[in-house]
C-alpha cells in the first residue's frame, strides 16, 4: 500500500463510524484531498490533536483503494486563539468553508495554501472580519474570479457616485447602461474603494486600514453573494451572522 506525506491544514472534520473522523485537508504540495482517521473520537487517540478543525499538521497517509487513511499526524500549529472568541472562530470557519467550497481536489496550489496559512495566523492579532473580508478577495483573486471594482464588469468604463450597483451575475460593479440587463445590489462607493484596497495592501498590514461598521456589513454580505453566485454553493458559516441587504432586482 502506498504511503505518501501531506503538508496540510485540516479544514473540515466529519464523524464517521463510531470513533472515527473524515478529515477534508488542503495541503501545499497537492491541493485538497480526504483521509479517514482511525479512532480519533476515542479520549486515549494519539491522533486526536491532529484531527481538529484549523489544525496545521504533518500527516502520513497511507493511500486505498476507496478512501485514504491518517496513519501518523504531527500537529506544528493549533491556532488556540481561533477556539476562545467567537469573532474569531467564525472567522476561520468562514476562511475553512470557503476553501473547501472553491476548490476541488488534488489541485495544488501554494499561494492558496501560503494564504489560508497566514490569514489564521492574523486572526489573533487583526480584526477577525478585516482578515475574511480581505481573504476572501485574495482567494478570488487567486482563482481568476476577481471582482471588478469601480469600472463597469461589462463594458469596462470607470463608474462614480456615492452608490453603486454591484451584480454577482456580472461579476463586480455596473454602470447606468449596462445595470439595465442585470440583478443587482446598491453598495456605497467607499465600500468598492475600501475592497480595493484590501486586494493592494501587504496582508500583514491590513491593520492599519480602518472600516466602520455599516461597510463591515455591506462588504461581507457582497462578498457572500458574490462567492455563492460563483461556486452555487451556500456559505452556510457566513449565513450566521444578521448581514443582508435587499437585492435591486432585475431592472
Amino acid at each position: 500500500m502506498a504511503v505518501y506525506h501531506a503538508d496540510a491544514l485540516v479544514i473540515r472534520s466529519r464523524e464517521f463510524g463510531e470513533s472515527d473522523r473524515v478529515l477534508t485537508l488542503f495541503s501545499r504540495e497537492m491541493g485538497k484531498l480526504q483521509a479517514v482517521a482511525k479512532g480519533v473520537r476515542k479520549p486515549k487517540s494519539r491522533q486526536r490533536a491532529g484531527a481538529q478543525l484549523f489544525t496545521y499538521a504533518d500527516f502520513l497517509i497511507h493511500k486505498g483503494k476507496t478512501m485514504d487513511t491518517v496513519s501518523q499526524c504531527s500537529p506544528r500549529e493549533s491556532f488556540p486563539h481561533l477556539w476562545y472568541d467567537l469573532d474569531r472562530s467564525f472567522a476561520a470557519t468562514g476562511i475553512a468553508e470557503l476553501l473547501d467550497v472553491s476548490t476541488i481536489p488534488a489541485q495544488p496550489n501554494q499561494e492558496l495554501f501560503g494564504l489560508t496559512l497566514t490569514c489564521l495566523f492574523l486572526i489573533e492579532q487583526f480584526d477577525p472580519a478585516l482578515v475574511l473580508s480581505s481573504y476572501a478577495l485574495r482567494l478570488m483573486t487567486l482563482l481568476g474570479y476577481r471582482p471588478r471594482l469601480g469600472e463597469c464588469a461589462e463594458c469596462g468604463v470607470s463608474i462614480s457616485g456615492e452608490r453603486l450597483v454591484f451584480s454577482s451575475e456580472a461579476g463586480g460593479t455596473l454602470c447606468g447602461d449596462c445595470r439595465e440587463s442585470y440583478s443587482g445590489r446598491w453598495i456605497r462607493a467607499g465600500s468598492v474603494a475600501f475592497m480595493r484596497q484590501l486586494i493592494r495592501a501587504d496582508i500583514t498590514k491590513i491593520d492599519r486600514l480602518r472600516w466602520n461598521a455599516w461597510m463591515q456589513q455591506e462588504i461581507l454580505e457582497t462578498l457572500r453573494l458574490f462567492v455563492e453566485h460563483k461556486f452555487e454553493r451556500p456559505l452556510k458559516s457566513w449565513r450566521m451572522g444578521s448581514l443582508g441587504a435587499d437585492d435591486l432586482g432585475r431592472q
